[in-house]
């Protein structure tokens, strides 16, 4: 069974006009799940309390985004993010789902889940809100698992087009979450380069697959097949975290990647393999995506590879950056080209 968080309370965050991240992504998405599936758990949005925030943000930041949320109107807090007056609200809902979709998968109550949440997350830094992001979703999540539920290890795995930086930096000293990447540089936000691998305890722990434009399905499947599945299988974490970004889509507006949605299939079904390999449910939390269409046929094909139906058939590309993925990654993961 999958649980899933849809609904369109996601789409009271109001980001204007022209802005791409949209609340038509939201509803959209919620489309997919309005119709009755024996294998789809519909989970209901759950808000988060302040306290679960603080586990990555800072009192004052938190209290400054419900300020500018109840101004009346919407505020850009940089050029690129907006707040209204329920985006503070609509954040806490987004994290919280993502903690009850976590609470579910650990105990077993499901095998997987999807938080099909807005706004997005992995850009959001501990005193700042950047790159649409207010909250980093997936940053508290692993740490309520963390702190909370008895997970020793967290693995998060990131395959939005643009690097989290937010995420990174919460765990870059830290052993107990990895943090995995693979993003168009250079682009947006500027982070995420190779030599970027963690400080003190957290050397080695966190994992940058920088790429140049125009990669496509089997240079993707590549990195995830040989750079990603040893990574999980040797960490062995109790749960895997994914920030699920479909902006590396060939139809999208934003990116320069050509994935197609049966590429996001194909990695979906590599986390899959190597998660089930250490017995770790898998919860995924939506961050970027901006072609409706493109982004509508993506999580459908990633949920299903979610309810276990075939894989497409991609085969792995080899190309010159995956040299240097293993030269740098291998230093300290076991990393071959199996």
């Amino acid at each position: 069974m999958i649980g899933v968080v849809s609904d369109v309370r996601f789409m009271d965050h109001e980001t204007g006009v022209y802005h791409p991240e949209s609340p038509l992504r939201a509803q959209c998405i919620h489309t997919l799940f309005v119709k009755e599936d024996p294998g789809i758990m519909l989970v209901p949005p759950v808000a988060s309390p302040v306290e679960d925030i603080m586990l990555n943000h800072g009192r004052g930041y938190i209290d400054s985004i419900a300020r500018a949320s109840v101004r009346g109107s919407a505020v850009n807090l940089d050029p690129d993010t907006v707040c209204c007056p329920e985006s503070y609200e609509v954040s806490l809902q987004a994290v919280g789902s993502l903690i009850s979709l976590c609470r579910m998968a650990l105990d077993r109550g499901i095998d997987a889940g999807f938080a099909c949440v807005r706004p997005p997350g992995h850009h959001a830094r501990k005193d700042r809100a950047m790159g649409f992001c207010l909250f980093n979703n997936v940053a508290i999540a692993a740490s309520k698992a963390v702190r909370s539920f008895g997970v020793e290890r967290v693995a998060i795995v990131d395959f939005d087009i643009h690097h989290g930086n937010g995420t990174q930096e919460s765990f870059y000293d830290d052993s107990r979450v990895l943090y995995f990447s693979t993003h168009q540089y250079p682009f947006y936000p500027g982070t995420g380069a190779l030599s970027e691998t963690g400080a003190g305890e957290g050397t080695g722990y966190t994992v940058n697959c920088p790429l140049g434009g125009g990669k496509s399905d089997g240079h993707f499947l590549a990195v995830y097949r040989h750079i990603l599945q040893p990574i999980i299988e040797d960490f062995e974490p109790g749960l895997v975290l994914v920030s699920a970004g479909f902006d590396a889509h060939a139809m999208d507006p934003i990116g320069g990647m050509l994935l197609s949605s049966d590429g996001f299939a194909a990695i979906a079904a590599v986390i899959q393999e190597a998660a089930r390999n250490v017995s770790a449910p898998v919860v995924y939390s939506l961050e970027g995506g901006y072609h409706l269409g493109a982004l509508k046929e993506s999580v459908s094909r990633v949920m299903d590879i979610l309810k276990g139906t075939v894989v497409p058939s991609i085969e792995p590309q080899p190309f010159p950056e995956l040299e240097k993925f293993i030269r740098v990654h291998g230093r300290i993961w076991p990393l071959t080209m199996r």
